[in-house]
């Protein structure tokens, strides 16, 4: 059964690769935790300096 010498062996191949895959899965979601936040700071910052040209800018009636 693909090279492993008993059961044991491919019981601890079959648990380090599920390790593998979950610490993958976190960083993923690590990531796009980062790049939600970051996007939505960009929205704010945005939006603020649209705020402040809006407060600088003269009405014309």
């Amino acid at each position: 059964m693909f090279g492993f010498t008993d059961y044991a062996d491919y019981r601890r191949s079959e648990r380090e690769m599920d390790d593998r895959n979950e610490r993958a899965r976190k960083a993923r979601e690590q990531q796009d935790l980062a790049r939600r936040q970051a996007a939505a700071r960009r929205t704010a910052e945005r939006a603020d300096r649209g705020r402040a040209a809006d407060a600088v800018r003269p009405r014309v009636a």
